[in-house]
């Protein structure tokens, strides 16, 4: 009897979901999906530029006039800062030198 009660179960189970599924009259399977065969699209990012030495030279040369106690050289688009500054002038001064669009910058500075 319990043998009979169990696979009574599970076929009533099985009717039940079946009815289920298929109750849902007039509505699409949102499960599938559909591909174009152009999807693929194409980013362009526009290169960084970055400044000449000698223009990153003469901007930097603007940038730290106002810092006597710093020093800064220029080789391959990069620029070196050395010598020492307080804590708190380092943003100025960082995005002084990083508006230059330097290839990158060494900060080697001593803060106090």
């Amino acid at each position: 009897m319990k043998r009979l009660s169990f696979k009574l179960i599970v076929f009533s189970l099985a009717v039940i979901s079946t009815v289920e599924l298929s109750s849902c009259k007039g509505k699409t399977d949102k499960s599938t999906t559909t591909t174009s065969p152009d999807t693929t699209s194409t980013t362009t990012t526009a290169p960084v530029e970055v400044a000449s030495d000698e223009a990153l030279r003469n901007g930097v040369k603007d940038a730290t006039k106002d810092y006597p106690s710093v020093t800064a050289t220029v080789a391959d688009g990069e620029v070196t800062l050395t010598g020492t500054l307080e804590r708190s002038k380092l943003p100025a001064l960082m995005q002084s030198i990083n508006s230059l669009n330097p290839k990158k910058v060494n900060n080697q500075l001593t803060l106090n």
